[in-house]
Formats: structure tokens, sequence, C-alpha cells
């Protein structure tokens, strides 16, 4: 007799809990709508670059959001300071400048990430070499202290009688 067993059921996915979330958060957007239309306008770099990188971890992604959001702040604080109207919100996104401050830090994040791999090679070159040197002068004290059998050399001749005499 084959003895069957029922299917626990799973805890579902975006449960009661979640969905009020999204709806609170919905809702919330709504009330600051002209906030969140210069926050997605100004990030757009970094959503391209969570959609383009596909190297896990998103180091790409990662300093190009946390430089972008440095560059989207000041202009949300500088809303949130007067009246957030969509008419401030259309003043501030026809500036010129607004568009330099976000994207130029967004812009500064991708020359960051660039410019890190190479920086940090040179580092590790430098270190390398300044061991490597540290290591040949120590090869050196020792080969002149202990001769040059300690450091898996050749043997040097023997010079005197008494040393030919001694080997086999």
């Amino acid at each position: 007799m084959i003895q069957r067993t029922a299917a626990l059921p799973t805890k579902a996915r975006g449960g009661l809990g979640f969905k009020a979330a999204i709806l609170a958060l919905g809702l919330a957007a709504l009330t600051v709508l002209p906030l969140v239309v210069v926050l997605t306008a100004g990030m757009l770099p970094t959503l391209v670059t969570l959609l383009v990188e596909r190297q896990r971890p998103r180091y790409l992604s990662y300093t190009v959001g946390v430089m972008n959001s440095a560059g989207v702040l000041p202009i949300l604080l500088a809303l949130a300071k007067g009246h957030v109207t969509m008419t401030a919100v259309a003043v501030t996104l026809a500036n010129p400048m607004s568009w330099i401050v976000m994207y130029g830090a967004a812009a500064a994040g991708w020359l960051i990430s660039g410019a890190t791999p190479p920086l940090a090679r040179f580092c590790l070159d430098i270190q390398a070499s300044q061991k490597r040197r540290a290591l040949e002068a120590l090869s050196r004290a020792i080969r002149r202290e202990w001769g040059d059998e300690v450091v898996g050399g050749r043997k040097s001749p023997p010079t005197t009688d008494a040393e030919r005499d001694d080997q086999p």
C-alpha cells in the first residue's frame, strides 16, 4: 500500500501585509507626487545601470546609485522647503543646472567605478615591489652572514688546503 503525504501549504509570497505596505507606499507617493516626479527623472541613470549591469555583486550600480542619490537630494530638499507643486517641479526640471547636478553626480559615480580597479592595482603593485625589495635585501644579508649554501645557491669552491681536505 502506497502512503501519500499531503502537501503542506506554503506561505504565499506577497501576503496581506506586503500588499498593504505597497498600497500605503503608493498612497504616500501620490501625496508627494511632485517629489516622486523629480526623483524618477533624476534617478534614471541608476535605473539604466541596474538594467545594463549583469555582474554580481553590482558594484557599478551601487556606486552610480549612491552618487546619483547625492545629486538628486539637494534638488528634492530645495523643492521640499517651498511649496511642493507641479509648477515648482516644472520650473526645477526646466533649469539645466538641476540636470547637470543630478546627472553629473551619476557620471562621477561612473568615473569612480572606472578609476578604482586601476588605482587598486597600482597600489598593490607598489606594495609587492616594496616587499620584493625587502626580501631581496634580507636574502643578501643572509648570504653575507651564512654563505650561499643556506639560500640554495651553488657551493663556493674550497680555497684553502684545509677546506679541500675536509671534503669527501
